[in-house]
């Protein structure tokens, strides 16, 4: 008589739910074991925030618009998802980004040469970085991500070069970020080269020979989504919300649905947002459901205007610009997509991202369509010099957009580890924990699979 299939629910079906259970039935297939899959998504949809709208000739992103990965889960998932052909790599001209910062955009420093030339810092502040070769040394206590860079770099650069890049990936403060949690690489690249200088110039081989690059799909992000979603088949079920979730050590899980139904499974991953995991976890480990509800996320709006290139002074160039902390302006950035993949946007039109909000602004989201619109064109009439109207415009809300990794961040989430190991294949996926870009998520899939696997025995069903 062959072992009964080991029955687990994945619940959400964003980019953290869909990777987890793709590498569930993976590895339960590779350690010849039967697995029963259930996917269980609350909205009428998948893919969580990762949503591509497809409108006359645009494709705008809700949320992030690329991988940056090479080598490894990502790209393996690709080819097994047989979405080699639809791979779109950012235009090399894309590598140019730039700094808002004194009411200017100033192309960010590439090279030794363009800091030596880098305008929104004194002559002082770029020596200093120069300097870093001589002066860094090794720290092993946890630190923000400023007092890393200050350490490094210098206050001028800390403030000007890395507040500016916290707000355009977390939306945050970089005095309040954990480098350790939020930016590892930097703290391994010390660990392993003292100066950051010195790593970067060996890791530019390193990330050549990884073959670390810029993608897309064809069809956006949400083209992953929807074929993670077919590939997987009837295990995903839309309009399924959990409202509730028991343990017994004997008959394992019990998750109740919103409609009363009630169905058993000998693990769970939650691939849910903190606000809505932590309730599901309080019954079984308040302490757990605690740490999970204190992880902050920052609040973002997103603004997208199509606009025809010719109403542009200076037309959009490379990737797009951050906007310094020090500039009195609810944006954190705008990102050029028509520049950086093609089919983005008609001949002859341009399609901009601006991004605003953050941590320190949760109230943007209490401002009108009109309000967000005026504000996206104020700073591009300012910077681009925008004359005319736009011709379309989209915006996206999300209260809880990015979560931020204070200080603590990765003592906080042993901790929920911990709790949570008392309830034998139970998993917290997400960008709430081990990494916020999509790459990081799907190879944390991998690691999910393996524990839960280990973890959780198949238990007979019961008579």
């Amino acid at each position: 008589m062959s072992a009964p299939a080991r029955r687990v629910a994945v619940v959400g079906a964003g980019i953290a739910g869909l990777s987890a259970a793709h590498a569930l039935r993976r590895h339960a297939a590779a350690r010849g074991e039967r697995i029963d899959l259930a996917v269980l998504e609350a909205s009428a949809g998948v893919g969580g925030q990762l949503q591509s709208v497809r409108e006359d000739g645009y494709l705008v992103e809700w949320a992030a618009n690329a991988f940056r990965t090479g080598v490894g889960p990502t790209q393996d998932l690709v080819q097994r998802l047989g979405l080699e052909d639809e791979q779109v790599v950012a235009s090399p001209d894309a590598n140019r980004r730039f700094i808002l910062h004194g009411g200017r955009l100033h192309a960010l420093p590439s090279g030794p040469a363009s800091l030596l030339r880098f305008a929104p810092m004194s002559l002082l502040g770029r020596l200093r970085v120069a300097a870093e070769p001589f002066m860094a040394r090794r720290v092993e206590r946890e630190e923000s991500v400023f007092e890393y860079a200050e350490r490094h770099i210098g206050r001028e650069a800390a403030e000007v070069l890395l507040g500016t890049m916290v707000r355009g990936v977390y939306g945050g403060d970089a005095r309040a970020l954990s480098v350790d949690a939020a930016f590892p690489i930097m703290k391994t690249m010390e660990r392993e080269h003292r100066s950051l200088v010195i790593a970067g110039i060996r890791g530019a081989k390193q990330r050549k020979a990884e073959g670390k690059t810029t993608w897309s799909l064809r069809g956006g992000m949400h083209a992953l989504m929807q074929r993670l979603a077919d590939d997987l088949g009837d295990a995903v079920r839309t309009g399924a919300p959990v409202r509730a979730l028991a343990y017994d050590p004997d008959a394992g899980f019990t998750l109740t649905l919103g409609a009363g139904e009630r169905a058993r499974f000998d693990a769970v991953v939650l691939a849910t947002p903190p606000r809505v995991t932590a309730p599901l976890v309080e019954p079984l480990e308040p302490a757990a459901a605690a740490e999970i509800g204190a992880i902050e996320a920052a609040a973002i709006a997103m603004v997208a205007l199509a606009v025809p290139r010719s109403q542009f002074a200076t037309p959009p160039d490379g990737y797009g610009f951050l906007v310094a902390p020090s500039e009195p302006l609810d944006v954190l950035g705008v990102l050029f997509e028509s520049n950086v993949f093609p089919g983005r946007s008609p001949e002859g039109h341009a399609l901009l991202r601006v991004i605003m909000g953050g941590a320190a602004r949760p109230d943007i989201l209490s401002q009108g369509d009109d309000a967000l619109v005026a504000t996206a064109r104020d700073v591009l009439e300012h910077t681009l010099g925008l004359r005319g109207p736009h011709t379309r415009s989209w915006i996206y809300r999300n209260p809880a957009a990015i979560p931020q990794y204070r200080l603590g961040h990765r003592a906080r989430v042993a901790r929920i580890e911990a709790h949570l190991g008392r309830f034998p294949g139970l998993e917290v996926a997400g960008n709430a924990y081990r990494g916020i870009a999509v790459g990081a998520i799907v190879d944390d899939a991998e690691g999910i699979a393996g524990r839960v696997l280990a973890a959780a025995p198949a238990r007979p069903v019961a008579a």
